[in-house]
């Protein structure tokens, strides 16, 4: 039914999309405006409910304040049919060996639903992980190919 080979998930701001290398690259926003070459899943973005309540009563305010119920409300929404319709389908095709990024706006996934879907992916088996760039900088080491 599927191949031995199992893919895994990407998650990353909207901002590294470019320097990911996967299958596919869903764009897991409520928003319409899609970047070039994404697929749009809005079904796997918060709700606009839940996106205007942090925007409104959240934003700006400590994380730990506010980010236990968003935590709390984006998994019981993630219980919603076109959610797991969604979920699945995800889920299939990592199976079937495709590296799939899921990519929104936030920056930082600490306090983001993107984390949240790739924690509960990887609870059923499937391999997930943040984008993070090789950092370059002072006192950094790069491997160097040797030239003899």
């Amino acid at each position: 039914m599927y191949e031995n080979q199992q893919g895994s998930i990407i998650t990353a701001s909207l901002a590294m999309a470019g320097k990911i290398i996967c299958d596919e690259i869903w764009q897991i926003t409520f928003s319409g405006q899609v970047m070039e070459g994404a697929r749009w899943m809005p079904d796997l973005a918060p709700s606009v409910t839940l996106f205007n309540k942090y925007r409104y009563l959240w934003k700006g305010r400590p994380e730990e304040e506010w980010w236990p119920q968003y935590e709390e409300a984006f998994k019981e929404e993630l219980t919603s049919r076109a959610k797991i319709n969604q979920l699945r389908e995800l889920w299939n095709l990592v199976n079937q060996g495709k590296v799939i990024a899921l990519i929104c706006f936030c920056q930082d996934d600490k306090y983001c639903h993107r984390r949240l879907i790739a924690e509960l992916m990887t609870k059923s088996g499937i391999n997930a992980y943040e984008y993070r760039p090789p950092s370059v900088g002072k006192g950094a080491v790069i491997d160097q190919p040797s030239l003899f």
